[in-house]
């Protein structure tokens, strides 16, 4: 994404949903869900996040939290929900502004940014990657030039297309240009939220059933790394865990590894160590945090996880690998990294590896 572009990511949120009133300040992960969302958008390339909510009384509370949490706040009408965005806009002043949604939580910083460099790639005024829908619910993104949305603001008299932002502009290809990401798989009619009880209960048997297939390890994705519920209860089942952490802070990385722990994917110091092992991928966007039982299931098993770190950590030119200071520890996890094509060398009071491979 070009450096010296302007970008304003703005949130819609507000508490009288239909579905679910006042889902955006429900409990998720020890916080409000609203405030779940943010933290995880701090760290995108974008010149300022604004949390775009209505002047209705209800909505207070989603002020409040915004102005609390050092975010910038906008209201405007609470079905108009265009012209909050174009209040935002005022306010805020960008070349391109992100459109996404109080109620998708696990809003994913990779996707949003592999969504602006195919907005700039092709000079587009409207980009998404809902049109057509690759990508699960709860991932969507949109991406809009501004004066292609300030057109919109002025133009637009459909109810719905004031109410959901951008339809004018896709309804509209004779006038803007349009992009649309495509993800590497066709996920559109899955539902990743963690908005209801019903949604963590789905994940729950997802993940019995992989335990019923006896895999050697489960593989955790970049945007469940915040929801330490999930993380808990898949530590409970005390197998190697893989979690690719994306974007995410070492803060988020050392919540998500506790959260495994406390679920059960203990320490042991012995042959059935079940290791920490935080990977710092220097050349990649983000970082790989492992936790890995080295010697669980003997050798065979053992095998197979060295084949899932190769397959992991194919590509990336330095990976540094930190375990904790525990001797038994090290040495568990030396021989499988050895094994993976890692060199290690000891330094201070933890061991590095480089990939060699």
């Amino acid at each position: 994404m070009p450096p010296t572009v302007s970008t304003l990511c703005v949130i819609q949120a507000r508490m009288g949903s239909t579905r679910l009133p006042g889902k955006v300040l429900a409990d998720l992960g020890g916080r409000p869900m609203l405030q779940f969302m943010l933290e995880r958008l701090r760290r995108l390339p974008v010149s300022e996040l604004v949390v775009a909510t209505s002047t209705e009384p209800g909505d207070d509370a989603v002020a409040a939290l915004g102005a609390t949490l050092g975010v910038r706040v906008v209201r405007g009408p609470e079905h108009d929900v265009l012209a909050r965005f174009e209040q935002a806009l005022e306010a805020h002043p960008a070349e391109h502004v992100v459109r996404l949604t109080g109620d998708c939580p696990l809003a994913d910083p990779e996707v949003i940014v592999a969504t602006l460099e195919l907005h700039h790639e092709r000079h587009a005024d409207y980009t998404s990657n809902v049109i057509p829908r690759t990508f699960p619910k709860g991932l969507d993104v949109e991406v809009a030039r501004a004066e292609a949305l300030r057109v919109a603001a002025a133009e637009a008299e459909d109810p719905a297309e004031r109410e959901h932002v951008m339809p004018f502009l896709y309804r509209h290809p004779e006038r803007f240009r349009l992009a649309t990401l495509r993800g590497p798989e066709l996920l559109g009619h899955e539902r990743w939220t963690v908005d209801t009880a019903h949604d963590l209960e789905i994940v729950r048997q997802a993940v019995d059933e992989l335990d019923a297939l006896d895999v050697a390890a489960y593989k955790i994705a970049s945007f469940e790394l915040v929801d330490l519920p999930f993380l808990r209860y898949v530590g409970s089942k005390r197998r190697p865990l893989v979690l690719s952490t994306g974007m995410a802070t070492m803060g988020e990385i050392e919540d998500a590894i506790e959260a495994a722990r406390a679920g059960g994917a203990e320490d042991f110091v012995d042959d059935r160590t079940i290791g920490i092992v935080r990977v710092d991928v220097s050349a990649a966007v983000g970082e790989v945090a492992v936790v890995v039982a080295p010697g669980q299931g003997g050798p065979a098993r053992g095998g197979e996880l060295v084949e899932l770190l190769q397959r992991e950590l194919a590509g990336d030119l330095q990976v540094r690998a930190l375990t904790a200071n525990v001797p038994a520890h090290d040495e568990s996890t030396r021989r499988v990294l050895e094994a993976a094509g890692f060199a290690s060398d000891a330094s201070g009071s933890r061991l590095r590896w480089d990939n060699v491979a």
